[in-house]
């Protein structure tokens, strides 16, 4: 009985052994199909109206001139973004905008401020932060940026109080310790955008006397 118990075994093992090697890997089917499109990501809008345009001149560090026009039109979408106009006082006006181009990573931008005494003045003090860039070829680039605030007269200045549209002309003229290249340059040019009136208030609280 024990003979008979063995064999049966040995017959089952030498089956299962010659079913695995018998067996073949089969060939790899077609692709499937492509699954349904991913949601869309999150997108920065830029929007496009208005401007702060001009040329700027100088002497790079090498010593080569240039003279490079800009138009920087672009912003970033959002509430008051294309301006700002902040009424610091009865005599005092704040008008703020930024402009770029259309490349959220390019460094080129502006941003112009611009104090008066009244919302219809033509004229005011002017303050530019400004940055160029611009490709030279296979791994070169000319880089220009303001190195502080300077400051100049704003002229020209026109303000619409019914649509909000500001508008006015810039000189400003750089030394070498006012911008990257190190020498003197000059940035002419002009602006335009619609401003968004802040209104701050101040909260009264009522006094309460004991007594």
């Amino acid at each position: 009985m024990k003979t008979i118990k063995m064999q049966i075994l040995a017959s089952a093992l030498l089956l299962t052994a010659l079913i695995f090697t018998g067996c073949k890997k089969g060939e790899t089917g077609p692709a499937g199909a492509a699954g349904a499109t991913g949601a869309t990501g999150p997108v920065v809008n830029l929007s496009n109206a208005g401007y702060i345009t001009g040329t700027l001149t100088g002497t790079r560090q090498d010593g080569t001139p240039f003279t490079e026009p800009f138009s920087y039109t672009y912003y970033f979408t959002g509430l008051g973004a294309s301006g700002k106009l902040d009424s610091i006082s009865a005599t005092s006006y704040n008008f703020n905008m930024s402009r770029s181009v259309n490349d959220i990573f390019s460094n080129d931008n502006a941003n112009v401020s611009v104090n008066t005494t009244s919302k219809t003045s033509s004229t005011g003090t002017l303050y530019l932060n400004f940055t160029f860039e611009k490709s030279l070829g296979t791994n070169k680039t000319f880089y220009f940026s303001t190195s502080a605030s300077p400051s100049t007269t704003a002229t020209g200045l026109s303000y619409n109080a019914s649509t909000g549209l500001f508008s006015g002309n810039f000189n400003v003229s750089l030394t070498g310790g006012q911008n990257t290249s190190g020498n003197s340059a000059t940035i002419v040019g002009s602006f335009q955008g619609i401003m968004d009136q802040q209104y701050s208030f101040k909260q009264h609280v009522a006094e309460i006397k004991t007594n």
